[in-house]
């Protein structure tokens, strides 16, 4: 049965039998005998099928199992009768299966199975010529077998589907390619139900017959009036642990959110920005706040569930969300970054961090900057996870050399810490401090220094043991 595993069952045309001389029969009679051609061909064919499953010694009962389909449709199939068969891709879908399990696998089964058992039932039988012996020889390609009508109806299937798919997306605000699948699988589940095809089949043999008829339109019309309310049932609902373009997405909870802006500090007065913002939740506590505030997020669901989100709470006006790239997004505004990313997120985003305004607040749920020591830390009493937040204040770049009248104050910063030397009268102190944003302070053995940093100058205070003093340093 090897050889049979590419070949079909069709009958060759210089096989067809011949009548003897006789009057030409009407066309009523022709039609009968094409149509009892058919039948025997039909018949012989099942035959084939029946005896090849049977030299495998494979029951119907096994077969049955492995598919999943009732005995008496997998017997229906081997006598001829596939009236209680699905139709469309899952009458193909059944018999490739079924051919397989049999020894007889390949598309020119399948070929010669739709040939032979056609869904249209107005398919003209004469191409079913009566047939001499049955011999294996390769079917034709199936697409010899398509007509003007499969082409017709396909056009106006995917036409209708695309044009409810797109009015679904506008009018319910969803993503094109999700309104596309629920457009596509409505649509072929309505016309399979009513009519065992689709739409544009119905419709198109409807013309054929004459009949015409406005129904398949008003279906059509009530598809597309009813698909967005589907599209709205359907609504995205993100998974914890769904996977995103650098992060999966896991919801900072409730109180943290809280609490991180309670330690950033964040007033009406401030531009918050969450990069990887998911459903918004660190962008809408900042805008219930009065903050303006913006969330910068890859997923375009998770981007429209934000825009819901934020309306449903009335902050709408205050809280913006932007489908992009976290690595890629402009945060030259914000003056606060509400964060909850992975270290290797955070170590990518740093430099940018570093390029925000002196004394803006990056705050970050449970994970650090590398190498850059958080200015406060907080942890949630009775928390099981994601319980600690971490403040971090971008300091003033004053690493270099400073001049205090004839002395010389040479700074190494790394971030917010301060190293270096005090050289006076050709004598070196040791220098150690830290920076606040623009606030200094600086220990030179026994002389305290604190100032602010405004552009090319520092001026603050000099106190040497009680002394007290005005202090200023330029570069």
């Amino acid at each position: 049965m090897a050889a049979l595993s590419e070949t079909a069952l069709v009958h060759h045309p210089d096989e067809t039998l011949t009548s003897t001389a006789r009057a030409l029969p009407s066309e009523r009679q022709q039609q009968a005998e094409r149509e009892a051609a058919a039948f025997e061909l039909r018949r012989a064919f099942c035959a084939q099928l029946k005896a090849a499953r049977e030299r495998r010694a494979v029951s119907l009962h096994a077969i049955s199992e492995t598919m999943k389909v009732s005995e008496s449709l997998l017997a229906g199939l081997e006598r001829g009768d596939l009236s209680r068969w699905p139709t469309g891709i899952y009458r193909r879908a059944f018999f490739r299966e079924y051919a397989g399990l049999i020894g007889l696998p390949g598309e020119s089964m399948v070929s010669e199975f739709t040939r032979l058992f056609p869904e249209d039932l107005e398919q003209v039988t004469s191409e079913l010529r009566v047939p001499g012996p049955l011999r294996l020889t390769l079917a034709r390609p199936f697409w010899r077998h398509l007509s003007p009508l499969h082409a017709v109806a396909a056009g106006i299937d995917i036409l209708a589907v695309l044009a409810g798919a797109i009015a679904i997306a506008e009018l319910a605000r969803v993503n094109l390619w999700g309104a596309l699948g629920v457009m596509a699988v409505t649509y072929h589940t309505i016309g399979t139900a009513m009519r065992g095809c689709s739409l544009g089949t119905w419709w198109l043999r409807m013309r054929k017959r004459r009949q015409r008829s406005k129904a398949p339109w008003v279906v059509l019309l009530a598809l597309a009036i009813a698909a967005p309310a589907n599209a709205q049932q359907s609504t995205f609902k993100p998974e914890v642990g769904q996977a995103g373009k650098d992060v999966v997405w896991v919801p900072t909870p409730e109180v943290m959110v809280e609490r991180m802006l309670d330690l950033a500090k964040v007033t009406p007065s401030d531009y918050v920005i969450d990069l990887g913002s998911g459903d918004g939740r660190n962008v809408i506590g900042a805008a219930k706040r009065g903050a303006n505030a913006l969330g910068v997020e890859y997923n375009p669901d998770m981007v429209t569930l934000s825009k819901r989100l934020a309306n449903e709470a009335g902050v709408a006006n205050k809280a913006q969300f932007v489908q992009g790239d976290m690595f890629l997004a402009d945060i030259s505004k914000a003056n606060v970054m509400a964060l909850f990313l992975l270290p290797s997120n955070l170590l990518r985003l740093r430099e940018k961090f570093l390029e925000l305004r002196p004394g803006s607040r990056i705050v970050s749920n449970t994970f650090s900057i590398q190498d850059w020591t958080a200015d406060e830390t907080v942890t949630i009493d009775q928390c099981e996870q994601w319980c600690t937040a971490m403040l971090y204040i971008v300091p003033a770049k004053i690493g270099g050399t400073w001049k205090i009248g004839s002395d010389t104050l040479e700074l190494k910063q790394e971030f917010q810490m301060l190293s270096g030397t005090w050289t006076s009268g050709g004598q070196a102190t040791e220098v150690s401090g830290s920076l606040k944003g623009n606030d200094v302070t600086l220990k030179a053995g026994s002389k305290a220094i604190s100032g602010r940093v405004e552009g090319n100058s520092i001026n603050g205070s000099l106190t040497d043991g009680s002394a007290k003093s005005s202090w200023r340093a330029t570069r």
